[in-house]
């Protein structure tokens, strides 16, 4: 259960204390761990270093290894060229090192996507369908040269288009003058390219239902992920022992077989009964039930020798064990130039490394949740991993920095844990310069509101300068998905940042104003008849009311109305090559609030580059995993948690929140120069809010027209821009 952690008393000795310092509340009062001292934190950004400091840590165990995800893959490398992880833990365990690993699985949730690759459904080995093919056969490769030939067909593209230039360029050797352009066979041979990208982008990723649920490209791994998973449940691995978890629905007759621990656990029903008692706000009966039978255990962690205090390491992680996280810092376009697996990225992603007496709350998560997992009968007789490990206390780990830190979670099983939640709100209810997010969602418009109110409020008291509020994320790219997306926007006065959510609102309000027209200009001369129509007219008038609270202006309605879904991507491009044009969007000015909402994009030629003669520039969205608030250079909160309902009240989380100067401001800069090119200080040395509001929107602008002419980016910063998201309730 939860403490409130606010009825603690600080005794303070005058002879003993020369000084205090008194600082706004970062923290969360009710928590299960409390904040504790002498952390040290060590950021880790992208895939290579945060993979290979795991790598690392797995590599040198000396007594324990514990491991939860949300996914996991054996056959993954951690780093390019190295063993697999499955083959690392393997060996870690037959030179006497216990590894657990505990991975989320739901039945019905694999048939989306695998989370455990080669696992099977009943963990024999195999897809999220079953056992998949038989032991020891050979993979399918029809995949593997299926890319392999649009690969040479690119290469035989670019050299003919190459040629073409090259003859209208310069006479050959044997004198023959330059040839005539040829912009038929040029666009011809552009569109081949542009096609070839398009499906070279579009294949990859992990088989869901079919061979092991590998990697379509590797048929090597999709064969080693299913021994794998037949060795270790099998037997025939030492000391490496791996597990599933998933919400419980309360039986009573259950939980006591479960044992004692089991009893006192929530499941899905006291999280549905949380969710309609108005836990979370804006959410409808439909989507309480998506959250609550389809909650996932999303956390991710590694504690390494736990049992040796003075070399303990851990890990609070964005990073899952899947291989599509795996990317360097640069982004590249091309996963062979970035060394990721084919079909993979680019990715960007967040993890820290983490060492001190936080630790003891990290083994008391894994320990708890490791517990709950055991086989009931087991659970009568042994001691679980939490009883064993319960003389070592927080003060058996010297202190290894100077930050303090608080472990805060999203755990529905014990207590209705919301220490993620309370720590956002409390982090955006104290900020003074400026709020940093970056994290795959942005779904969440309590969130939006409050930033908005406080704004307001900063301007009723005689504040003159504004808060900043600085967004990377993606688009929705799902209409289950876009509500949320919309509203949180629209708090922000972003609204027209996704325009083909809005083309489907306008279509529904000039569907219901005609409507309504037509009611008022013929009313029905039986009473019992126009009555109805009157009750249908002032329905009417409410869902107008209520489209027009979502943004639905007349000067919106006259620009979308009428259009296709398919035209609504060509509002954003070029009319003409003369002058500037106007942006197909209008960006609300909130008084005291200035916000930025961005995507990373990659291209080829890297950003900043030049093209040669017919060249033309491609691009991929930059996946973005995050999970990451910055404050005022004060305060950060790394964690598995979405910005979204799901991951706030009803999965499973973990992070870390530390009120800590140096880590925030180091998150600040080095992210801020690898997606903007820079980050500006003030002559504190404090975050410049309006010179990075100005450099953000310059770089933004600046790629939006460098887009639209095929010429590469200047940095991977791009604007929102959702152009695919139709309108729709959010399930999320």
């Amino acid at each position: 259960m939860t403490t409130d952690y606010s009825k603690e008393v600080i005794q303070l000795t005058p002879k003993a204390h020369k000084s205090t310092a008194l600082t706004m509340d970062w923290f969360a009062r009710k928590a299960l761990y409390p904040p504790r001292a002498g952390i040290q934190v060590t950021p880790l950004i992208n895939g290579e270093h945060a993979f290979g400091a795991v790598y690392d840590a797995i590599r040198g165990a000396q007594k324990s290894i514990e491991i939860i995800s949300w996914g996991f893959d054996p056959a993954m490398c951690f780093k390019p060229d190295s063993d697999r992880i499955g083959e690392l833990l393997d060996v870690q365990g037959r030179h006497g090192v216990k590894t657990r690993v505990l991975i989320w699985k739901n039945p019905l949730a694999n048939f989306v996507e695998n989370t455990i690759i080669g696992d099977g459904l009943a963990g024999s080995g195999g897809t999220a369908m079953g056992s998949g093919v038989a032991r020891a056969s050979a993979a399918s490769d029809k995949d593997l040269k299926y890319r392999q030939t649009l690969e040479f067909q690119r290469t035989y593209y670019q050299d003919e288009l190459a040629k073409l230039y090259a003859a209208q360029r310069q006479v050959d050797g044997a004198g023959k003058p330059p040839q005539p352009p040829n912009p038929a066979r040029e666009r011809e041979l552009q569109a081949m390219l542009a096609d070839i990208e398009a499906q070279l982008n579009g294949e990859g990723g992990y088989n869901t239902l079919k061979g092991s649920g590998g990697p379509k490209y590797s048929p090597q791994d999709e064969q080693y992920t299913r021994e794998w998973f037949n060795r270790l449940h099998d037997g025939r691995m030492q000391n490496v022992e791996f597990r599933t978890r998933d919400f419980s629905t309360e039986v009573p007759l259950n939980a006591i077989m479960r044992g004692p621990q089991v009893v006192q656990e929530k499941g899905r029903l006291a999280t549905l009964y949380r969710l309609i008692k108005g836990e979370a706000p804006d959410v409808n009966f439909a989507h309480m039930l998506a959250l609550t039978f389809f909650a996932s255990h999303h956390q991710k962690m590694v504690l390494v020798d736990y049992e040796d205090t003075a070399n303990a390491v851990g890990f609070v992680m964005g990073h899952n064990m899947h291989r599509n996280y795996w990317d360097t810092s640069a982004h590249l376009y091309d996963d062979k130039a970035a060394r990721r697996s084919p079909g993979f990225g680019p990715w960007q992603d967040l993890s820290m490394k983490v060492q001190g007496p936080v630790l003891h709350d990290l083994n008391h998560n894994f320990s708890t949740a490791w517990d709950r997992e055991t086989f009931w009968i087991k659970k009568w007789f042994t001691d679980g991993l939490r009883d064993q490990r319960e003389a070592i206390k927080p003060d058996n780990f010297k202190a290894a920095g100077s930050t303090m830190a608080q472990i805060c979670r999203t755990q529905p099983q014990e207590g209705a844990e919301t220490s993620i939640l309370e720590l956002y709100h409390k982090a955006l209810g104290n900020v003074r310069n400026y709020a940093y997010f970056e994290n795959q969602y942005f779904r969440y418009p309590a969130f939006a509101k409050q930033l908005r109110e406080l704004a307001a409020a900063y301007i009723a008291k005689g504040r003159d300068k504004d808060l900043y509020v600085f967004v990377v994320t993606n688009n929705p790219n799902k209409r289950g998905f876009s509500s949320t997306t919309y509203a949180t926007l629209q708090e922000l006065g972003q609204e027209q940042l996704m325009p083909q959510a809005q083309r489907t609102l306008t279509e529904d309000m000039l569907r219901k104003r005609s409507q309504l027209a037509y009611l008022e200009a013929n009313p029905h001369t039986d009473p019992y008849v126009q009555r109805a129509q009157l009750n249908r007219a002032e329905i009417l008038k409410r869902e107008i009311t209520e489209l027009e609270k979502k943004g639905v202006t007349p000067e919106v309605e006259q620009r979308l109305g009428g259009l296709k879904a398919k035209d609504i991507p060509e509002l954003g491009k070029p009319k003409s090559n003369d002058g500037e044009e106007p942006k197909p969007y209008t960006l609300k000015d909130i008084p005291g609030l200035k916000v930025v909402i961005a995507t990373l994009t990659a291209c080829t030629p890297d950003p900043g580059s030049t093209l040669s003669e017919g060249q033309q520039a491609y691009f991929r969205d930059i996946y973005v995993h995050s999970k990451l608030l910055v404050v005022d250079d004060v305060f950060s909160l790394l964690s598995s948690a979405n910005i979204n309902a799901r991951s706030l009240h009803t999965d499973s989380e973990l992070g870390l929140a530390a009120p800590d100067a140096e880590l925030a401001k180091h998150w600040r800069e080095e992210l801020w120069k690898l997606h903007a090119g820079e980050s500006f200080n003030d002559d504190k040395g404090s975050c410049d809010g309006l010179e990075n509001f100005i450099k953000w929107n310059k770089v933004m602008d600046e790629n939006w027209k460098n887009k639209n002419k095929n010429e590469p980016l200047i940095t991977h910063l791009t604007r929102f821009w959702d152009v695919e998201t139709p309108y729709a309730k959010a399930i999320d």
